[in-house]
């Protein structure tokens, strides 16, 4: 452990922004679209909703201010 960087605040901090990147060689996966979601609110129907994260996934109601998983359309 003396050549450990764990205690001594010499940690490399990945950025959070290329934390979750990757980089394959398959043809497949890098054709792969990223998935669409619903706006339609799970709870009262309602079809607006603001997103809550940049992919959409995640939405809260603009009627009811319920947050909540949206569905996947495409």
């Amino acid at each position: 452990m003396s050549n450990s960087n764990t205690f001594n605040n010499n940690l490399v901090q990945t950025d959070v922004n290329t934390a979750y990147s990757f980089k394959t060689f398959s043809g497949y996966i890098n054709n792969m679209k990223a998935p669409k979601y619903s706006a339609i609110c799970i709870f009262c129907s309602c079809k607006e909703s603001s997103a809550l994260i940049n992919d959409g996934s995640f939405r809260q109601c603009v009627q009811c201010k319920k947050q909540f998983k949206a569905a996947i359309i495409d």
